[in-house]
């Protein structure tokens, strides 16, 4: 039996905004890049996201069987990487 895989990549460049952003997160410090992909033999999306802006590369990942879960639980992860980063 073959995994099936549907991949999606995004990838989140530098971004200085010009006047605060609402979350309250300065977004010009973070480089991160996001993979999302099914895979239909385990029903789930899953995810890794990857920080490479700083000097040790660090790496979260995750799954969930509803889109829409997977994507909070990104959204979710790269305020709290932004949120640690500042506190740095």
């Amino acid at each position: 039996m073959s995994m099936i895989w549907k991949k999606i990549t995004a990838t989140k460049q530098r971004f200085i905004p010009i006047t605060p952003c609402s979350t309250g997160f300065d977004w010009s410090i973070s480089n991160m890049k996001i993979q999302l992909w099914y895979c239909n033999l385990m029903k789930q999306w899953r995810w890794t996201l990857t920080d490479d802006h700083r000097p040790i590369i660090k790496q979260e990942s995750g799954q969930q069987p509803f889109l829409r879960d997977a994507m909070n639980d990104v959204a979710n992860t790269v305020e709290y990487m932004l949120k640690c980063k500042q506190s740095e």
